[in-house]
């Protein structure tokens, strides 16, 4: 659902009510924006790291039983040193005093089978040891990870609107973990192991000579004082990198999430760019904890070796003067050694903990969190039933990440139960608000929501989510199969309730088209589908939960004529005796609403049905309905598919640079989703954990398997290669676009042709339409034209030259899209405007660019302006305020081409009528390709084209297809008008 979240400039940004409350807000926000998050951030420093024990929090008692037998293993492989010592001073005794002696070889015999017994138990305590600590190591881990999991899903909305993103999540359970389960496993066993060998060592030396151990152990203080203060250094310096590399694990999720955005805008080497720049920060933080380990360590050994020294020449003294023996000298000598160098190899498992501890504060620190709205909170009432009374009494609300942006302020509404609710008014008013209210994804500052008299939260949470049913704007798919994504709607659902399902939403049709049927894997975010065949797939979803309520936002917008008509009559069908509520701009979707609320700036200025509403020829109902063009039509989706460290830094810069270099369709395939691409990169912590540690065979395996995952993509040669600066470029770009007999088939679905011989002509500086029912292939003229795809057959040129013979880049450059579902990154406004000049616009184009667009009056009104940050995928922003912002990306960019899927479709009447008005000014003297349904969008053009199975059936103006009797136009354009009339 795009959250109309108020931050626009229809908000009371202009009320009186926001006067003095506004003023402490702005100054309370202007500090913890500019002084407080400094702070914060220098108090995250200080403590940046957990107690050692704390990481233990999670084991239970099979963990604690195989900690004290690892423990017992370790204690047991680490005194067989020291013992081994006294082993050799025995031996070195028996040479010295058996030297013309025929038993020698007798004596010697007996010495060599203690080392056979010592190696037989050493062994078995090594294997004690390190298997028990990698098993309980992988146990807590894994609970660590799943509970920290579990505690990402309990968190509510405002969790994830200001405080995460996908990408610092991934990075913690992929990279952290890691580095927590080798805190708390093997590495602590080895710690033991060392730390037994030293104190073995030094009790046996005490014991066979304590005169010439107390002069070696003067070496301890230096020793101690060395140690710890390089394991400060290291702890700090670990936790500045994990900061970094969470950071870069942000662009890789962004980048990788938004292939298409970031090839369509030539953005690639920006994204580079960014990853490299915290690369840098991490890369630095690892060269400074490179240079406190190896300087700790040397020194540490220096220390240990000039006692050494120290130790030989006064054991001399000691046989001459107090009676030692020579295995007795070379005993303790032998001990004190085995003892002080495991001291030093313990400094490798101390900079595992202290990398351990600082990844595990964060983690913890979410675990800890406890949300305002707890999902898993089983508390509350749960009733029989519910009626689905919904009222909003008084409700004053701003959303958390911007609590200066007043949304409701005594905002109040009343919704009967088994009535339909129609809520209306500008992009960015407040009526998807009311949505995420009633869901409970926010609380009301001030107010209460009630269901059937009772305040939203007396309910346990779960309980009355379940009677609520929400399609979204922007539907999201999961990566499974269309059955799997259906079932999610209900626990237990069986196939015939998924059939129906998909049935009553006009899905089946083309699901039972498809080569696997309900089978059908739908790809990363659904891409493999188009935009309408999602939305029917999450309709289908909601019809499944058979809910009390039911709350569409803009539930058909992304369906053609056809679809929404029968999706429309399904709807109103499970619609009857449920409460629905409905955020719609299209007079189709809202008439036959009992009760419509037209809201404007967070207040609802109107209420009535639709024909009360119309006999105020000077209400703002009415004023909506003027605004609309011929009505509103159904919009349909772009048819999408249809159908050690410097080395580490390398290969995370080739990883990436080598993602950023895959074509489209290497993205469409299987095992290639962003969390594989991020995956790849943010795994080579464990490679970095061989130098660093004694015990290879584990790491090792691991750090092979992170290599050959990096070095799959590294070597792997893209067919279509925006790295690529080979290819012609041309001095002048008229635009002229020819297709010539392309056939067409998507990577994933070979067996399905989406062109077969298709031709078009687009000449230059002309406009044309393409229209035709969702998954048509319209979309996929876009997709070939920017070269996300090569067609199978067929040629497609530019100016009379092969698309496939002019450098990708340039010819992308030459290009402006704007997609039905625009993509925004977790930046500015003004940062995502600028991205269409690759970062390179200057303020007074963001300025002309963001007018055009009909979007600098949102964004100036907003508290920071061009510096409001859009949230993760344009969270913080509504639909319509989000495509704005896209607009004027492509705008910025001054294309020759212009390619518009569904531009406006986001976008009210009054934003649509300005914005398309600003389109048709831009589009002057540019070729221009739209993919649209909107009759007011595609009328003006030159040429309108009817694709239908793949092939061109009509094509020319709208006045000569209109009046072919039966064409595959008009019928069209019959059911777009019959779907709007009044």
């Amino acid at each position: 659902m795009a959250m109309e979240n108020g931050l626009n400039g229809d908000t009371n940004s202009n009320e009186a009510t926001t006067s003095k409350s506004q003023e402490v807000t702005e100054k309370g926000s202007s500090t913890s924006g500019d002084q407080a998050e400094p702070e914060k951030s220098k108090e995250n420093e200080k403590i940046n790291t957990v107690p050692f024990h704390k990481l233990f929090t999670f084991a239970d008692a099979t963990d604690i039983a195989l900690m004290i037998i690892g423990t017992i293993g370790a204690l047991g492989n680490g005194i067989s040193m020291p013992l081994m010592a006294i082993i050799f001073g025995d031996l070195i005794d028996s040479f010295g005093q058996n030297q013309n002696n025929t038993d020698i070889v007798k004596v010697v015999s007996k010495v060599s089978l203690k080392f056979v017994y010592l190696g037989i138990g050493s062994a078995a305590a090594a294997f004690l040891q390190v298997s028990c600590w990698m098993v309980t190591g992988e146990r807590q881990s894994g609970r660590l990870r799943r509970l920290y999991l579990k505690t990402i899903l309990r968190q509510d909305v405002a969790f994830f609107d200001k405080e995460t993103n996908t990408g610092e999540v991934v990075g913690r359970m992929s990279g952290d973990t890691v580095l927590i389960q080798d805190a708390m496993g093997e590495k602590v066993g080895k710690f033991i192991q060392l730390m037994s060998t030293f104190v073995g060592g030094f009790v046996i030396a005490f014991v066979r000579g304590w005169l010439l151990t107390l002069v070696m152990l003067t070496s301890i203080p230096p020793l101690a004082i060395a140690g710890g203060i390089t394991a400060v250094l290291i702890g700090k310096m670990a936790s500045r990198g994990q900061s970094a590399y969470a950071k870069a694990a942000v662009v890789v999720e962004q980048t990788i999430g938004s292939i298409r955005t970031v090839a369509s805008f030539t953005g690639e080497k920006q994204a580079i760019s960014n990853y490299n720049k915290f690369l840098g920060a991490a890369y630095t933080s690892g060269i400074h904890e490179g240079i406190a380990s190896g300087l700790g360590l040397g020194l540490l050994y220096f220390i240990i070796f000039t006692s050494y020294a120290l130790a030989i020449w006064y054991g001399g003294k000691m046989i001459l003067e107090k009676g030692y023996s020579g295995g007795e000298v070379f005993n303790v000598i032998i001990a004190v050694l085995t003892g002080s160098m495991s001291l030093g190899q313990a400094s490798p498992c101390l900079s595992a903990f202290a990398a351990g501890q600082a990844a595990a504060f964060k983690m913890f620190e979410t675990i800890n969190r406890k949300p305002e709205i707890d999902a898993y909170d089983a508390r509350g009432k749960k009733l029989a039933d519910i009626k689905g009374d919904i009222e909003l009494r008084d409700v004053y609300f701003s959303y958390p990440a911007r609590p200066d942006e007043q949304i409701f302020s005594g905002f109040s509404l009343y919704i009967s139960s088994g009535t339909t609710a129609a809520l209306v008014g500008q992009s960015g008013s407040g009526k998807s608000t009311v949505i995420s209210l009633i869901e409970r994804f926010y609380d009301p500052h001030a107010g209460e929501v009630l269901i059937d008299g009772i305040n939203l939260k007396e309910f346990q949470l779960k309980w009355i989510r379940e009677k609520i049913g929400l399609v979204s704007q922007e539907p999201v798919l999961f990566a499974s199969s269309i059955k799997e994504n259906i079932a999610y709607g209900k626990d237990g659902a069986t196939t015939e309730e998924i059939r129906a399902a998909a049935e009553l939403a006009n899905a089946s049709k083309f699901v039972d088209k498809l080569p696997q049927g309900l089978d059908t894997m739908v790809g990363e975010h659904g891409t493999q589908l188009s935009g309408g065949q999602k939305q029917r797939i999450a309709i289908a979803r909601a019809i499944l939960k058979d809910p009390r309520i039911l709350l569409l936002d803009e539930a058909t917008s992304a369906l053609d004529a056809e679809s929404e008509r029968v999706v429309q009559e399904a709807l109103d069908r499970i619609m009857v005796n449920r409460t629905t509520v409905i955020v719609a701009h299209r007079l189709s979707t809202v008439r036959n609403a009992d009760m419509i609320a037209v809201i404007h700036r967070g207040k609802m200025v109107e209420k009535g049905s639709h024909s009360e509403l119309l006999q105020d020829p000077d209400g703002a109902y009415t004023q909506l309905i003027r605004l609309q063009d011929v009505n509103k039509e159904a919009e349909e989706a772009g048819d999408g598919l249809n159908k050690s460290e410097i080395a580490s830094e390398s290969f995370r810069r080739s990883s990436l640079r080598k993602s950023m270099r895959r074509s489209i369709s290497r993205e469409s395939s299987a095992g290639n989703s962003s969390r594989h691409s991020f995956s790849a990169p943010f795994g080579l912590p464990t490679a970095y954990g061989i130098s660093q540690s004694s015990s290879l065979a584990p790491d090792s395996n691991k750090a092979k398997l992170a290599a050959a995952s990096i070095f799959a993509i590294i070597d792997r040669k893209s067919k279509i290669d925006p790295s690529d600066e080979s290819g012609m470029t041309l001095d002048n770009v008229k635009g002229e676009i020819e297709l010539h007999h392309v056939s067409f088939k998507y990577p994933l679905r070979p067996d399905i042709q989406v062109f077969q011989d298709l031709s078009l002509s687009i000449h230059a500086g002309k406009t044309v339409a393409l229209v035709g029912e969702s998954g048509s292939g319209k979309s996929t003229v876009i997709s070939l034209l920017q070269r996300f795809y090569s067609p199978d057959s067929g040629r497609i040129t530019l100016d009379g030259v092969e698309i496939q013979n002019l450098q990708l880049k340039w010819l992308r450059q030459q290009m402006g899209l704007v997609s039905q579902e625009p993509m925004l990154f977790n930046d500015t406004i003004r940062a995502n405007i600028a991205y269409g000049k690759e970062g390179n616009a200057t303020e007074a184009e963001i300025l002309a660019a963001s007018e055009l667009a009909n979007a600098h009056k949102f964004i100036s009104s907003l508290q920071q302006g061009y510096d409001t940050m859009v949230g993760e995928r344009g969270t913080q922003l509504s639909g319509g305020q989000k495509q704005r912002v896209a607009i004027a990306r492509a705008i910025i960019k001054s294309p020759k081409i212009l390619l518009l899927d569904e531009a406006t479709s986001a976008l009210d009447a009054e934003s649509e009528r300005v914005v398309q008005d600003a389109l048709d000014r831009v589009m002057k003297n540019r070729t221009t390709v739209v993919v649209a349904h909107r009759l007011s969008t595609i009328k003006n053009a030159d040429v309108i084209a009817v694709v239908k199975n793949g092939v061109i059936v009509e094509k020319g103006k709208h006045e000569k297809l209109i009046n072919i009797e039966g064409g595959f136009y008009a019928s069209l354009i019959s059911l777009h008008t019959s779907a709007s009339t009044v």
